[in-house]
């Protein structure tokens, strides 16, 4: 490390901190450094001292107080006087130019001065230039033996900081293996679990016999957070960090693909749909068996039916012909029932307790399956107002009884034993039920609700 201290000591002492960002101009080597340098430099940075003490000078000596020393690109330096002081201009002065309001002049004393100016200014720039060079060259000279320095200071600078962030946040070493085996016990998702104070951790077990799990359950329930922890996992595991879970055997993986979500592209007159077909169309045509993937959602941009024949023929490709690790989110709970025919699927979902007051996520994922995503329940708790919240429980109920093949399941929730209830005590819901509202006439129409609203009373 002498050589490289050598070269430190050389940058500090010559460089400054805080140099020309234009290597050919001045300004760049530190006082004391060199000679010639400091000699240039103080003729530069004091030749405004020297013109204000010559000025004062000339003053004193001819008595001319309105008198000026200025600069300009053409002429240079000259000493400016008005007109009406014609009469009094020295022998000394040396006429530069006439004009019609004022006269300007040099001296020798002027002429000597700009000469060592003007030489200083072109002096100092070449020779910090040249010692600049000079530094540069003898840093070249050592590149190999500093680039392998910089190589391992980089790499210690990662390991010590993957390392303290494991000892403060409890992550555990990861195991690796080559029998495709990925198991992730009380896994955790490195970021929300330091805002979210009580984070749920959640295990993850995928092998060649089951390597896809569809993921059911609530919206905002916590699907979203295990498909991202687990990508990050392995992708943490695959740098040589330790791992936030309690323990982890991940196998090698060449690569990890995301579709997760999806957002127009108006400049390039795409889609959202086309947007997130094109993300899956990538993954399908360059995952591989050692791939790891989550898919959050497919399908909420076009028809039910339309996504629901896309969902089921992605996730049968993906079984059928790609054979990667997938963890595959969804509202399409018919995909449920349809994924027994394929051998190497796991349906999973998030655990929810429910009770008459409403419902609460528990965040944790179990081995079964649950036909509700609760999305007007979602609404509610995000102060969708109660009428609005009514209105849709009976829309959706009687969608759901208008369909043979329900398409709307995936919003599906309890409610008829609900609505049974509230028809026993609400006069006003039984014989809103009972309404053909498609054959009423404005004028019946306000009648009922009038009717309506004193059935509530």
């Amino acid at each position: 490390m002498n050589y490289l201290k050598e070269i430190i000591n050389l940058i500090d002492s010559a460089i400054k901190d805080e140099p020309n960002n234009l290597i050919t101009a001045w300004n760049i080597i530190k006082s004391g450094f060199d000679n010639d340098v400091d000699e240039y430099r103080n003729l530069v940075e004091h030749s405004q001292d020297w013109l204000a003490n010559y000025q004062s000078e000339i003053i004193s000596k001819t008595g001319l107080n309105n008198l000026k020393i200025k600069f300009t690109n053409i002429l240079g330096y000259f000493i400016e006087l008005p007109v009406s002081a014609k009469d009094k201009i020295p022998d000394f002065f040396i006429t530069k130019q006439t004009l019609v309001t004022s006269l300007r002049f040099t001296t020798l004393e002027l002429q000597d001065f700009e000469k060592k100016i003007v030489n200083a200014e072109n002096l100092l720039y070449s020779r910090e230039y040249e010692i600049f060079k000079r530094v540069r060259e003898k840093i070249n000279e050592s590149f190999n033996e500093i680039k392998e320095v910089s190589k391992k200071s980089a790499n210690l600078d990662m390991m010590t900081s993957l390392s303290r962030v494991a000892y403060n946040n409890n992550y555990s070493r990861p195991k690796t293996n080559a029998k495709n085996e990925l198991s992730i016990i009380s896994g955790r998702h490195p970021v929300i679990e330091k805002i979210e104070k009580d984070f749920i951790s959640n295990d993850l077990n995928l092998d060649n016999k089951k390597y896809i799990n569809i993921i059911t359950g609530p919206n905002m329930g916590w699907k979203s957070t295990y498909l991202r922890q687990n990508a990050l996992i392995i992708l943490m595991a695959h740098i040589g960090s330790f791992v936030p879970a309690r323990e982890a055997s991940i196998p090698l993986t060449d690569k990890i693909f995301s579709r997760v979500w999806a957002s127009d592209n108006l400049f390039l007159w795409q889609s959202t749909f086309m947007v997130e077909m094109q993300e899956m169309a990538n993954i399908l045509h360059n995952s591989t068996p050692d791939s790891f993937i989550i898919i959050d959602e497919i399908g909420r941009w076009t028809s039910t039916y339309d996504w629901m024949s896309l969902a089921w023929s992605i996730l049968k490709y993906l079984h059928d012909t790609k054979k990667s690790k997938t963890l595959f989110a969804t509202h399409y709970h018919e995909l449920i029932d349809e994924s027994i025919s394929l051998k190497w699927v796991e349906n999973y979902s998030v655990a929810v307790w429910e009770n008459s007051e409403g419902i609460i996520f528990l965040r944790k994922i179990i081995k079964w399956w649950i036909k509700k995503s609760y999305w007007i329940q979602v609404a509610k708790l995000a102060w969708i107002n109660d009428e609005i919240i009514s209105i849709a429980k009976w829309m959706l109920l009687k969608l759901e009884k208008s369909h043979t093949w329900n398409q709307l399941n995936f919003w599906s929730i309890i409610l008829e034993p609900e609505i049974q209830i509230i028809e026993k005590e609400s006069p006003a819901l039984s014989e809103l039920l009972k309404l053909d509202i498609n054959n009423l006439s404005p004028i019946e129409a306000l009648n009922k609700l009038y009717e309506l609203k004193n059935l509530t009373k």
